[in-house]
């Protein structure tokens, strides 16, 4: 038989002119070649209505490929394809079926395996963590994802299907019932002082843990996953395609499953020639569907962006519009941001607002955008209905070109089961050739190179031979105790030990400066930024600020107007270079790393070496506890920040906060706003709609 393209198989006309021969050519691939016969067959279902007459053999061939979520009339199946087809569904969710690989994960798990699995982006691995929660053996559920924005999703969909029976805890207050899912990232974890121990924990995107990535959160999350394997738990860690797993059986008990195995094929199309920015508007004139265009940063997004309104081939949407207006009055009125979606496009990055990103990305799903650009903040599990993918540019950033595992993950965002058969992704530049990453566990494995800020976290029976000695001059000391070290989650020791000593050695000075409570003086704000800074940060230049001084003076700024309005209106002044849009997204970069993470995370660390060092000296430490609570929740209610998480700026919260106080904790803002009505509140109708999608999805 004659090898046909697979290209051939997406084409409606041809298909219904030579149906019989393609099914053929379908059956013949299956068992020759699994994965190229899986795809044809999937490229043929898209386009499974001109087929008529055929749909018996469409069938057989869709039970035969392991595809068994796409079966159209089960009631037509054989007894041995029924019998197979109900093996497959989900016990508690019936109206869930899974492929055949699932089933294999699903059975495993159900067996009380630990399960690795190491799949494309359309296997369907959030599926099996569903699939578990029904399954009713658990009562308390872990769930580790890289992203707030993650958070949201999963808790969006664990509450759709499972609420009320369990509880969806995103938060440390939040207080826990009989039963319990956590959806957190590795560092809210971390914060949970006295977490029950869980049955069952989920940690998606495992190839994080291994420190080959470049990610600076690796090591919190190795002692994150660490403190969960240690637990007893059963656990299932979920990830993309990699290469191995450098963790063998004595150390870590588990069933590994790598497989290739898609529900949606992905037609590639390399584009190596011509001038990148006209090959990339020329693809657009082209495409109807929902596209997603990746660019290595914001300014190359925003380049692209303005070219596209240039070639005035978008086409506009009402609800697009409105949403840009809203912007305007919000943040700045000449936000680029407003102005690209006006044009019916949009830009999606880090400096967005959480709320801001969630709202971009909906109307993107709901078609109110056709073309999203945007950066690394998509490709991590974030799901939407995108038909193509344009890989406009090959690096994330400065860094050099991307390997083949990252690219795998963004071309893995094109296309959506039961939405879009086949993924369309062009790219324009030239296909990486590194091999996939081999992933450690340091936690585990203990390399040369793992951090001692992990190592510490270990429990002692743990260690190698090589960590105890590593070690050895911090069990020897007896400046900080190695409690309060442990507690400084991913800082580094020796730092923090240093940090004790300069206090320690001049208490004279240090006392006034530090010993603070409630608020810090411009003085004691200088100290205690130059200490974090210096010791705690280790002098590294991070997420823009580049010294203890320009922390000083950002922060110090920042508290003098408590706004972002007020913040931008000084970076505007201090840089008579810079843009309305670039000053507004270095302030909310600034308030979201730096105000709301890194400034309370290393002020409380501060906070409890402070603390030891004047009390062993029999001085009263300073308590940072309130002012990192302050600058945390931006100075603003606790629902402002908290809402942003979940979709709803902090604009429109501010609102409702005027008229009816939400409350103090994470579970009373919630409760209040489920009960809240809308129609009482002067909301403009973007609001009234943001409102409302977030109220429907508590």
């Amino acid at each position: 038989m004659t090898k046909m393209p697979l290209a051939q198989f997406s084409d409606p006309q041809w298909l219904k002119d030579n149906a019989f021969r393609a099914l053929a050519e379908i059956s013949y691939l299956l068992t020759q070649n699994e994965h190229a016969g899986r795809e044809a067959l999937i490229r043929t279902l898209e386009f499974r209505s001109v087929l008529e007459g055929y749909q018996t053999i469409i069938t057989a061939l869709v039970q035969r490929a392991g595809l068994y979520p796409y079966t159209s009339n089960p009631e037509k199946l054989s007894t041995a394809d029924l019998l197979n087809f109900e093996f497959h569904k989900v016990v508690g969710l019936d109206e869930i079926v899974l492929h055949s690989v699932q089933g294999q994960v699903y059975r495993a798990l159900l067996d009380g395996a630990n399960v690795i699995l190491s799949a494309p982006t359309s296997f369907g691995k959030s599926l099996l963590i569903d699939a578990m929660v029904a399954s009713s053996r658990f009562a308390r559920i872990v769930v580790i994802v890289p992203t707030i924005a993650l958070i949201d999703e999963t808790r969006r969909r664990l509450s759709e299907r499972f609420s009320p029976e369990f509880k969806i805890i995103t938060h440390p207050t939040q207080e826990a019932t009989a039963r319990n899912i956590y959806v957190l990232t590795q560092e809210r974890f971390l914060e949970f002082p006295n977490m029950e121990k869980p049955d069952f924990f989920v940690l998606d995107e495992f190839y994080k843990l291994s420190p080959s990535r470049g990610d600076e959160r690796t090591f919190v999350l190795n002692e994150a996953f660490y403190k969960l394997f240690k637990s007893g738990s059963q656990f299932f860690l979920i990830g993309p395609k990699v290469k191995d797993i450098s963790v063998d059986q004595t150390q870590l008990s588990f069933r590994y499953f790598g497989t290739d195995f898609a529900t949606v094929a992905t037609e590639v199309t390399w584009i190596n020639s011509g001038d990148e920015m006209q090959n990339a508007l020329a693809i657009c004139a082209s495409l109807t569907e929902p596209t997603l265009i990746f660019c290595k940063s914001a300014p190359s997004a925003y380049e692209l962006a303005q070219a596209l309104i240039q070639e005035g081939t978008i086409t506009k949407t009402q609800a697009a519009s409105e949403f840009a207006e809203w912007l305007r009055e919000n943040f700045h009125p000449d936000w680029n941001l407003a102005k690209f979606l006006d044009a019916g496009i949009a830009v999606h990055h880090g400096a967005l607002p959480r709320a801001v990103a969630y709202q971009v990305l909906r109307k993107f799903n709901e078609g109110d955008i056709h073309f999203l650009l945007c950066t690394s903040t998509i490709i991590e599990g974030v799901n939407t209905a995108a038909k193509n993918i344009i890989i406009y540019d090959n690096r994330i950033a400065n860094q050099k070109s991307f390997d083949l595992f990252t690219f795998n993950n963004i071309k893995g965002r094109a296309g959506r089961m039961f939405r879009h058969f086949v993924g369309r992704v062009f790219v324009l530049n030239y296909q990486p050739q590194q091999e996939l990453p081999l992933v450690d566990i340091p936690s585990i494995t203990q390399p040369s190179t793992t951090p001692e800020s992990l190592l510490i976290q270990l429990e002692q029976n743990d260690l190698s031979d090589q960590s105890i000695e590593r070690l050895r001059y911090l069990y020897a000391q007896d400046t900080l105790p190695i409690e309060i070290i442990r507690s400084n989650s991913g800082v580094d020791p020796g730092q923090q030990l240093n940090l004790a000593l300069k206090i320690a050695e001049d208490l004279a000075k240090y006392y006034p400066l530090l010993s603070w409570t409630g608020y810090p003086n411009n003085q004691q704000l200088f100290a205690t930024c130059s200490l974090m800074f210096d010791y705690l940060l280790a002098g590294r230049a991070r997420d823009g600020v580049g010294s203890a001084k320009h922390l000083y003076g950002k922060m110090k700024g920042y508290l003098k107007v408590k706004t972002l309005a007020g913040l931008v209106k000084a970076e505007l002044a201090y840089n008579e270079k810079a843009s309305p849009t670039d000053a507004l997204e270095s302030s909310l970069i600034f308030l979201r790393r730096w105000v709301e993470f890194h400034f309370p995370r290393y002020l409380m660390a501060l906070d409890r070496i402070q603390r030891s060092v004047f009390a062993k000296a029999g001085l009263k430490g300073g308590d940072y506890s309130t002012f990192a609570a302050m600058t945390k929740h931006l100075f603003m209610p606790v629902s402002c920040t908290l809402l942003e998480e979940y979709g709803l700026p902090f604009q429109v919260t501010l609102k409702l906060e005027a008229k009816n106080p939400l409350g103090e904790s994470v579970d009373g803002v919630l409760k209040s706003l489920k009960q809240i009505n809308l129609a009482q509140f002067k909301l403009s109708p973007v609001e009234y709609e943001m409102a409302k999608d977030v109220i429907a999805n508590i």
